[in-house]
């Protein structure tokens, strides 16, 4: 892939995902879990802006937007994954990169994870580099387990620790909303959730893969597959949370399904549904709530090229 001189930045899109199905099968000796989750993106989404810097500038991360606070951007995900890009392509990071925060975090939904991959992205449009998915997925999964799955977008099953993908077909547009509940996650709260697993909590994955499969065949998915390990974990030790999950219940909430290990869940309404007022209505609970679409491979891994005026 050649470089365009023209061409001195990209705009991204680094969406949400939602987890469809959840499961996890058993500790690892290397102190990871082996999962097996389907996973889509969604039309809520950070943007991430990079743009070259003269030779020997440097790099500068700035943060922008809602979402903020307790982020540190010399210690963001978009940082490290320019860096690590820099690093295998024997180039020095130049750049000032923008992440603008409309992804509530911690929430379950893959925010920093996304703005990491978009960077990956949009450096390899960027600097012109002709690298496989494979070569990419690689990079990724030295920044974190979900980095890989935002590489690709649209809908896929990801297994191992989460890294490895198997991208999908796009699934079927779904209209939902995602509640977001007042409840700080805390520290580790993924290791958390995982380290409160019970055996009997473990399972095979089949219902993930059963999932999967219908979406390959564009069948519709199957309600009844939708799963997620961690809920009967928050069900158990997250009482706070709880108590939220049951007032949005009460205000008229459907099931509702953990995003990734939380606190977000997020629950599907038909098209004709009065989406105003199930906003006000969780709204009413303290929730803080967002309507969304899941969002298919093209425009999730979208590059926007900026060019010299």
């Amino acid at each position: 892939m050649s470089v365009d001189p023209s061409v001195t930045g990209v705009r991204l899109v680094a969406p949400a995902k939602i987890n469809l199905a959840l499961e996890v099968i058993r500790p690892r000796p290397d102190g990871y879990h082996e999962v097996a989750t389907v996973m889509s993106t969604i039309d809520l989404m950070d943007r991430v802006t990079i743009e070259s810097r003269p030779a020997g500038s440097g790099l500068i991360v700035a943060l922008a937007g809602d979402y903020t606070d307790g982020i540190d951007p010399d210690d963001d995900l978009a940082r490290r994954a320019a860096i690590r890009m820099a690093e295998v392509a024997g180039r020095e990071p130049d750049l000032a990169i923008t992440v603008e925060k409309r992804i509530p975090s911690p929430g379950g939904l893959g925010g920093g994870s996304s703005d990491a991959a978009a960077v990956i992205r949009g450096l390899k449009h960027l600097w012109g580099l002709d690298w496989s998915h494979e070569r990419l997925d690689a990079i990724a999964a030295t920044l974190g387990s979900d980095v890989p799955f935002f590489v690709h977008g649209g809908t896929a099953l990801c297994t191992g620790r989460g890294e490895r993908v198997e991208p999908l077909r796009d699934v079927t547009q779904l209209r939902m909303l995602i509640l977001v509940p007042p409840v700080p996650a805390g520290p580790a709260k993924t290791a958390r959730r995982y380290a409160a697993l019970r055996p009997n909590e473990f399972t095979d994955g089949g219902r993930t893969h059963r999932l999967a499969a219908r979406i390959a065949r564009k069948a519709p998915p199957p309600t009844a597959d939708f799963t997620n390990a961690f809920e009967a974990v928050v069900e158990r030790t997250e009482p706070e949370l709880v108590a939220h999950y049951a007032r949005y219940t009460a205000a008229g909430a459907p099931r509702m399904h953990l995003c990734g290990s939380g606190p977000a869940v997020f629950l599907f309404i038909r098209e004709d549904a009065k989406a105003s007022e199930l906003r006000r209505d969780f709204r009413s609970q303290g929730a803080t709530v967002f309507e969304v679409r899941t969002l298919g491979r093209a425009a999730a891994t979208a590059v926007e090229e900026i060019r010299a005026t």
